[in-house]
């Protein structure tokens, strides 16, 4: 059996919805958390995940339908900074920031 559905995909990654499919959150300095939603396709992933710093490591996830990974940067290390900003620009993405 085929991971792909053989027949034609919608192309709304989710009709109807207007959530974002990623949604990038820095939970507290070198703490970062990416949640992704079913829809969401490499491209918005390799797009958040270009925002974190390089050296930012995963160090959890949870989810079973959305997908919620945390990383963390090296205190201190020479890459602490996000290479690309703290948020993604593509129309499918959004940030936000925990309390």
């Amino acid at each position: 059996m085929p991971i792909f559905p053989s027949d034609t995909p919608d192309p709304r990654p989710t009709p109807g919805a207007d959530l974002p499919l990623i949604v990038a959150s820095i939970v507290r300095p070198g703490v970062y958390a990416l949640t992704v939603r079913p829809g969401a396709d490499a491209r918005d992933l390799g797009e958040a995940m270009s925002r974190l710093p390089v050296d930012a490591f995963l160090t959890e996830h949870f989810g079973d339908i959305d997908l919620t990974m945390v990383f963390r940067a090296v205190p201190g290390g020479p890459n602490s900074e996000p290479t690309g900003g703290t948020t993604p620009t593509a129309p499918a993405a959004a940030s936000g920031t925990r309390p």
